[in-house]
Order: C-alpha cells, then structure tokens, then sequence
C-alpha cells in the first residue's frame, strides 16, 4: 500500500510540474481485450499429477492522465480481469510512450504497475479472494491524427497475483494457494 501512496503523490508531483510548464492537455486511453496463457497445476482428483491448460480471459482498462510533453504521458489506469476463478479490479499508475511513426501511424510503448482487489469478486462460502501486485509493460500501434482520437491495438504482458484462503480439508488446519497469472495481453482500444 505504501508504494501506491508513492506512486500517487509521485504523479501528483509530475502533473504539478507539468501545469507550471505549460497547461497540461488531458489524455485517455480506453481499451477491452483478451488474456491468453498456458497453465500448469496440480490436479488433486488425479493424485496430483500436473496438467496444463489453456486460459482465457477477458481485460478492460482505462489510462487518464496528462500529456507531459509531446510524446510523454502519464496517469492512473482502472481496469477489471475476469479469470476463471477471480475478478480483480486494478488501479494502476501508468505511463504512455510514443516511440516513432509517420503522421498518422505511431508505434508506443505502455507500463502500467499497482495493486488488484477483489472489491466485485463473490467468493462461494469458505473462500476469500484477494488481489495483489500487478505489472503490464508492452507496445502498441496507434492510428489516426496527432491531437485527435486514434484507434489503438497494444499487445502487453501482465502478472497479476491473487491470494485465495479456501476451506480446510479433512486434516488440515489451513489451506491456500497463491496465485499468479502471467498473460498475454491482446487489447482493442480508443485514444484522445
């Protein structure tokens, strides 16, 4: 928590900064997509012999911020994950590079790193989701005009850690399982 609370006043600090400059231009950057990966885990109906499957999930986001200068932007990303067995929300900060590109076609890079919750995650009774830590950097393309929308398709990688309590076996006294998504992210979006 205390990182957050850094990084907040961190972004404050850059936006006052910015605002004594030049008045800071607002910038958003609202994406939905998919979270693609392989899983390996234990199956206890099978004496715990590993398997490997294939997940997929669905992501949505939104990066408000200001513009810093004319290719640097930052902010803090909201954002919802539905994996199978979660739904994490994230708050983020977050930060938008434009790397090169001609007029109208910009290839741009993209971190984002904060903290899940479950605050709209329904546990089944005995259970008790909680988020964690989570990190996304990755590229993308943006088109359309410089100061105007643009469609944008990013392709990111996130982790996300989640801590679940579940209820105890027969002969145990406490049982959980930590958790960590490591995905692809493939995102469909909209940028002003």
């Amino acid at each position: 928590m205390k990182k957050i609370a850094y990084l907040w006043l961190l972004l404050a600090a850059t936006a006052a900064n910015a605002q004594t400059a030049n008045s800071p231009r607002f910038v958003n950057h609202t994406e939905f997509g998919g979270l693609f990966g392989r899983v390996k885990y234990s199956n206890p109906y099978t004496g715990n012999q590993e398997q490997v499957d294939s997940k997929t999930s669905l992501t949505i986001q939104t990066f408000n911020g200001v513009q810093l200068n004319r290719r640097l932007s930052a902010g803090v990303t909201l954002g919802m994950d539905w994996y199978k067995a979660a739904l994490l929300n994230l708050v983020a900060g977050g930060v938008r590079y434009d790397l090169v590109g001609r007029k109208n076609v910009q290839l741009f890079g993209t971190v984002d790193a904060g903290y899940a919750f479950a605050w709209f995650h329904d546990d089944s009774e005995g259970f008790d989701t909680k988020g964690g830590l989570m990190v996304n950097p990755g590229l993308g393309i943006k088109a359309g005009k410089p100061g105007s929308a643009a469609f944008t398709l990013a392709l990111t990688y996130k982790r996300q850690e989640a801590h679940v309590t579940k209820v105890p076996l027969w002969d145990q006294k406490e049982r959980f399982e930590d958790r960590v998504y490591n995905r692809l992210a493939l995102r469909l979006g909209i940028s002003f």
